[in-house]
């Protein structure tokens, strides 16, 4: 499994805070054996102190500004330009991991000021500038991945599209029809549309595999832009058991899809399940079932 590379705020590393401390987060802690990562602090980088006066997102008009109440230094241009600049130079990212509630790197949730009082809540800087130059990448920040849905959806993403990254870097047809077969139940899960076209792509012999590739990678990222449903869940796994179905006893088919109605309620987890289709491959030496990504799209060492 390839290393994604994700972009981190600096402050996960380094005691670079407004108050010149550092942020300590567990998930984090543990994600950076499994990643390659970059980190920025935009706020150090335009050349504000450590520590420094605090900064705030302002309404004016209908424009957003970034100002420094104590000093009355209106600092939205040097950040657009530092941001701009930043994101045109990178490269071959898979994600990003901001600082919550900052002004700069907060995902939909730094404070918003109008007239000195809070109106709600926006995207920093940074944050916003990012969602513009890679809509189809995951922006996350460290408090929205505490939500355990939120964040399995950033680990499936980012390890799937650093295996696509792996394929495009050293491209071959049979790469491709390997990757597509292996990543077949996951993308049914998340756009059976997607998987449809994905496959049109893949068996089109009379394209060539750079246009491949391009048209692939577009609609692969697309398609795991939404969190699916329990539902679409649920059809992946009547799937599945499909191609075991008729070599199990009654008394076992019944029993999966007990624990499948369970689990559509929510009296199940879906790990149960995932294992015990996992060991009927073993058993049934079912090799197609063991190599899809639906049952491991990331490490389980990740899942805490």
């Amino acid at each position: 499994m390839s290393k994604p590379k994700i972009v981190l705020s600096r402050c996960f590393i380094s005691p670079v805070r407004y108050n010149g401390g550092i942020v300590n987060d567990d998930f984090i802690e543990k994600l950076k054996s499994y990643i390659n990562y970059i980190d920025y602090c935009p706020e150090v980088d335009i050349g504000l102190g450590i520590p420094r006066a605090r900064i705030i997102i302002k309404i004016d008009g209908e424009q957003k500004k970034l100002i420094q109440p104590e000093t009355g230094r209106d600092l939205t241009d040097i950040m657009i330009n530092y941001v701009n600049k930043v994101l045109n130079e990178l490269k071959d990212i898979d994600g990003f991991i901001l600082k919550s509630k900052s002004p700069s790197c907060g995902v939909t949730s730094a404070k918003l000021y109008k007239n000195n009082a809070i109106i709600g809540k926006t995207d920093g800087f940074f944050a916003d500038t990012i969602k513009k130059f890679f809509p189809y990448l995951p922006v996350e920040d460290e408090g929205r991945l505490r939500d355990e849905e939120i964040r399995k959806h950033f680990l499936i993403r980012i390890f799937a599209f650093s295996e696509f990254r792996a394929l495009n870097s050293n491209p071959s047809l049979r790469g491709l029809v390997e990757f597509h077969s292996k990543y077949k139940y996951l993308l049914m899960t998340y756009s059976q549309k997607n998987l449809k076209e994905l496959g049109k792509i893949v068996a089109d012999r009379k394209m060539n595999l750079e246009d491949k590739l391009l048209q692939y990678k577009n609609l692969f990222y697309q398609a795991f832009i939404r969190k699916p449903s329990i539902k679409r869940h649920v059809n992946t796994l009547l799937h599945l058991i499909g191609h075991v179905s008729k070599k199990l006893t009654t008394k076992e088919r019944t029993h999966l899809i007990n624990l499948i109605e369970k689990y559509s309620k929510g009296l199940v987890e879906i790990r149960v399940i995932l294992e015990l289709l996992r060991s009927l491959s073993f058993r049934f030496e079912n090799e197609y079932i063991l190599i899809q990504k639906y049952l491991d799209p990331y490490p389980d060492e990740l899942n805490v």
